[in-house]
């Protein structure tokens, strides 16, 4: 339970990381495609080696997951940001390349889904203006991994293929109770190619 002390310093902090996220996202206006975008100065399509080497990679990989039936796996990257708590990296396994398929930086938003949701929303509304001829489509409803939790999500379709999304979860007490995880707004970027594989 937090003080009230405790949640004006949570409402500051989010509202000064929706601030520098909104700024940096004026830089993309004039991309043509999801390879044009960052988070955390990496791209979809760069190789991850450009920020790892084989060892850190192979110690992140300790605590990953992998995607079923696939061979993509989702590490966290622990670099520090001054945006995101922290930042999850997906590739395919057997790339010796390691080239970046999906990015997103996530910030917490403990006990605070409801206004989550209203930073959600003003990012929503700038990346209109950058997806402006994108396919967008919204939910809300049970996480598909952990359906006692809820997941408010927008995502865009760019004609160039790849994805963004901006999303809140509201993940239940069971989940921060099991696993310590704690309502968050993510902002993620996906490769056509990973965008194919999610939608089989």
């Amino acid at each position: 339970m937090f003080n009230y002390n405790s949640n004006i310093f949570l409402q500051m902090k989010n509202l000064i990381i929706i601030f520098l996220f909104l700024f940096n996202l004026q830089s993309w206006t004039k991309a043509d495609d999801i390879g044009d975008f960052e988070i955390a100065e990496m791209s979809v399509g760069d190789s991850l080696l450009i920020y790892m080497n084989i060892d850190e990679i192979k110690k992140a990989e300790e605590n990953s997951t992998i995607y079923p039936d696939s061979n993509y796996i989702v590490i966290f990257y622990n670099q520090s940001s001054e945006l995101y708590e922290y930042i999850q990296i997906v590739y395919d396994q057997k790339d010796k390349n390691y080239i970046i398929h999906g990015l997103t930086g996530a910030v917490d938003y403990p006990d605070q889904y409801e206004e989550c949701k209203k930073s959600k929303i003003d990012i929503i509304d700038e990346f209109k203006i950058v997806f402006k001829d994108a396919e967008m489509f919204e939910d809300e409803g049970p996480h598909a991994f952990a359906p006692d939790s809820k997941v408010a999500q927008f995502d865009f379709y760019p004609k160039s293929g790849g994805f963004a999304r901006v999303s809140c979860t509201d993940w239940s007490e069971k989940m921060f109770e099991e696993n310590g995880w704690v309502d968050n707004l993510k902002i993620s970027l996906g490769s056509e190619k990973f965008v194919q594989f999610l939608s089989k």
